[in-house]
């Protein structure tokens, strides 16, 4: 008899053929579109194969992404993070399933443990699918009898997944398309040589396309133009020359392409937000961010930091805009857990100054205070204005302080302005879903923000204090009769399987916000973290969608 114990941390033999395997199919959903659409990047806890039946799309998994095409499956493995994007006018038609892979021990026979390792499913590796399937046609079988809501429904499909499976063990690599190859090869010319004069002319004629089919496709592939691509490429260039060299501002521009520094530095301001000159002054003393708020207290600052808690899905924001500009990436994931890697990093790249929250170990204290000076700002402290200014002190950069603050105020008054007009005495309540639990919730950017600089009137108060996160129910939900809903949904797989689940009951259904159009999804980027940053992009946020 097999034990139903898992122990996803064993040690197991990942060599195993599929058929020494026992499999599990968990979950599966369907995306298609005639337009551009996006998966935000989530993560999973199971492995997940994305099938391309129609179109293409890229696919973003944890730190890099590729392109994908019809008739492609891409494998996903478990604790890692992936989002989609579509590309162009026809979109994409995408089918993923998510499974688990559990496998027998020969010292413990009658337990299943969790295989997260096997050599055919890595990350980003193509898997080939042999001719005599027919991709779309067999995902549109499994899909239909996995929700048919037959007693064998479940059944029925998991063979069919099984076959699938099957197929794609036996099937050899896939050809490559000839003209995406021909981009992928000016794509590399291009990075080899962005300081030199080239011209879409010159770069159409290499992948032997006409100029205007050539910009096309490059933009559908790499998602921007091609002179952009290049433009940015001198940037990032320029910018790491400022980092690591003494050059002369004019040298820096004519050694990545441009023979007007002037020219250049408008070009450096409008990709920055910052002049060259104040981005080379803050490169000169390497500031670490402990934590990823510190992050943005430090941009507040016109500073860069020279190291810093980075990822595409837990850190998005930071690692889509400034992941090229800071040199030193930390852990960004389970930060509590994972500390000992940070510490690690550091004391390898040897920061000048480290600026950290106090809630630390007294291990890790010790050992970050080793590394280089700690200047603390107190977490219990949620008062983002004060950091602010207690670190603009401590750096001497407190007319950059007052700067930024008077910006956000202003930017504050003209959405408290917008979001009266449209809400009025209105009320609002804050809802967190995680797994299969409801809360009503409140950070200290919502406190802060949203109840606090726009006025906005709460649905409820806690008797906890002011942060709060409470267990709710769908039906004391409906009790409450609120006017608006505000919902942060977590994303990762099992919460946005049971959040898909929940959309279709009646008594969602029926909730009073929901049937009058009142609901509102936010984002856990920016509302958790209550930095000067995060929390102007809330702003920019609700002033876009109420404009």
């Amino acid at each position: 008899m097999i034990s139903p114990n898992v122990y996803p941390n064993q040690e197991v033999d990942s060599t195993y053929p599929l058929d020494r395997l026992t499999i599990k199919l968990r979950d599966m959903e369907k995306m298609k579109s005639t337009s551009d659409w996006n998966i935000p990047q989530q993560h999973t806890s199971s492995y997940v194969l994305v099938m391309v039946t129609g179109g293409e799309a890229l696919l973003t998994l944890d730190r890099g992404s590729i392109h994908i095409h019809a008739q492609g499956v891409y494998p996903c493995v478990p604790e890692s993070t992936f989002g989609l994007t579509s590309f162009g006018d026809e979109g994409a038609e995408v089918t993923i399933m998510r499974f688990d892979l559990y496998q027998e021990l020969h010292d413990d026979p009658d337990t299943l443990h969790v295989v997260k390792d096997t050599p055919m499913f890595r990350s980003g590796k193509e898997l080939a699918v042999s001719p005599t399937v027919q991709l779309s046609f067999l995902c549109e079988e499994i899909y239909n009898l996995w929700h048919s809501g037959r007693a064998m429904g479940h059944f029925q499909a998991h063979v069919q997944f099984l076959q699938l499976l099957a197929s794609l063990t036996e099937a050899s690599p896939p050809l490559k398309e000839d003209s995406q190859m021909m981009i992928q090869r000016t794509k590399d010319y291009i990075d080899e040589h962005s300081n030199e004069n080239l011209t879409v002319e010159y770069l159409a004629g290499m992948a032997g396309l006409s100029p205007k089919y050539y910009v096309d496709l490059f933009k559908r592939r790499y998602g921007m133009s091609t002179t952009d691509y290049i433009s940015s490429l001198r940037i990032n260039r320029a910018k790491q020359l400022m980092a690591g060299t003494e050059m002369r501002l004019r040298d820096i521009a004519h050694q990545v392409g441009y023979q007007d520094e002037f020219y250049f530095s408008r070009k450096f301001k409008k990709a920055m937000g910052i002049s060259p000159s104040v981005y080379m002054n803050s490169r000169r003393r390497k500031i670490a961010a402990y934590h990823i708020a510190i992050t943005g207290h430090l941009l507040a600052l016109n500073m860069i930091p020279y190291a810093a808690p980075l990822h595409p899905k837990w850190t998005s924001y930071y690692y889509r805009m400034y992941g090229k500009d800071i040199p030193v990436h930390l852990s960004a994931y389970r930060i509590d857990m994972e500390w000992q890697s940070k510490i690690q990093a550091l004391q390898e790249h040897q920061p000048d100054l480290i600026i950290s929250y106090d809630h630390l170990r007294p291990e890790e204290k010790a050992q970050l205070e080793g590394i280089a000076p700690v200047h603390y700002l107190t977490v219990s402290d949620h008062n983002w204005r004060s950091q602010l200014q207690i670190l603009a002190e401590q750096l001497e950069a407190q007319q950059d302080a007052k700067s930024w603050l008077d910006t956000y105020d202003h930017k504050a008054e003209q959405v408290k302005t917008m979001m009266q007009q449209k809400l009025g005495n209105e009320k609002v309540v804050v809802v967190r879903l995680l797994k299969h639990q409801f809360t009503r919730y409140c950070s200290p950017s919502m406190l802060e923000v949203l109840y606090g600089d726009l006025a906005v009137k709460p649905a409820h108060v806690s008797e906890e204090g002011e942060i709060y996160n409470e267990p709710i129910t769908l039906e004391q939900l409906d009790e409450m009769q609120t006017d608006w809903i505000f919902l942060m949904v977590c994303q990762e797989s099992e919460t946005l399987s049971f959040w898909e689940d929940v959309q279709k009951t009646s008594l969602w259904q029926n909730i009073k916000s929901v049937q009058s159009n009142r609901l509102f999804i936010i984002p856990a980027d920016p509302w958790l973290e209550n930095s000067p940053l995060a929390n102007e992009r809330i702003l920019d946020d609700l002033m876009d969608r109420y404009r």
